[in-house]
């Protein structure tokens, strides 16, 4: 019986703990290519989140949704087409990190391959 009121007293907790808030600006501090990280880290313009679900993601304005661990972004204009998706993984209130795969043609195959990028982001304070 304690264990089955310890069990609900944790679900209770869990349940009830309040969401991280990604709202501000963040930097980026490590970038990793096909699981090699990169020494030099490339310049990338910060990532903003504003109010109304409204993000500014490589200088361009974005409405973004959070399901589950997956980041989603579209364009204001159409905010029922998803343009880009992103596995996101909140390490704490001041860090996350992004996981996509970026798409490269070959044309000597005439196809693609897929590399797998992640970005480690901290906030700006």
């Amino acid at each position: 019986m304690r264990d089955i009121i310890c069990f609900f007293i944790l679900i209770i907790t869990f349940s009830c703990s309040k969401p991280i808030e990604l709202k501000g600006d963040w930097k980026v501090n490590a970038l990793m290519v096909d699981n090699i990280k990169k020494e030099n880290v490339p310049k990338f313009p910060m990532i903003s989140f504003r109010s109304d679900n409204l993000i500014f993601y490589f200088n361009t304005l974005w409405v973004y949704e959070i399901d589950g661990d997956s980041l989603f972004l579209a364009y204001q204009e159409k905010p029922e087409k998803i343009a880009q998706a992103f596995k996101i993984d909140l390490i704490d209130h001041n860090h996350f990190n992004l996981n996509y795969s970026r798409r490269i043609p070959i044309d000597s195959i005439l196809g693609f391959i897929y590399i797998p990028y992640q970005s480690q982001w901290s906030k700006i304070n």
